[in-house]
């Protein structure tokens, strides 16, 4: 049977709300090893910080699509954690960076040790060519999400 478009968008836009709302629950971030203080928010400045190696408040802001004063707030909480601090840009000394302390780089690798366990454990209950297909098809996905995303925001 096939189903059409319109059903589909439904249950893919149902399935990923689902998703989401598992992978940035509190209990599984808190269960990666941030304890309890780690958010999904400061999860994701903490990631957005340690790819980048160091980020201006408004890029920051922007990576987590969030007006710069709650980037600022969030910020100020990652420093009273001390994973985070702020620092002049080397490349302007006019500019504020914020980067990861030892203790912010020392969590994240051992969240990322833990989340790339949590997605072993996932990917065992799938066959080797379920695994191969679904990491294809979610990595196409994501690009169609940004794409379409930056396009509605761009308006």
């Amino acid at each position: 049977m096939r189903r059409g478009s319109a059903t589909l968008a439904e249950e893919l836009s149902r399935t990923w709300r689902e998703l989401g709302s598992i992978l940035a629950g509190r209990r599984l971030v808190a269960s990666l090893g941030g304890g309890s203080q780690l958010t999904p928010t400061k999860l994701r400045a903490l990631d957005l910080l340690s790819e980048s190696g160091g980020l201006r408040i408004g890029d920051l802001a922007a990576g987590m699509a969030v007006d710069e004063t709650t980037a600022t707030r969030l910020v100020d909480r990652l420093e009273a954690m001390d994973v985070a601090s702020r620092r002049r840009d080397p490349a302007d000394r006019r500019a504020t960076e914020v980067v990861l302390t030892r203790a912010g780089t020392r969590l994240i690798a051992e969240v990322a040790r833990r989340r790339e366990q949590f997605f072993r454990d996932v990917l065992a209950a799938l066959d080797p060519d379920e695994c191969a297909e679904l990491v294809r098809l979610t990595a196409k996905a994501t690009a169609a999400l940004r794409e379409r995303s930056e396009e509605l925001v761009s308006r």
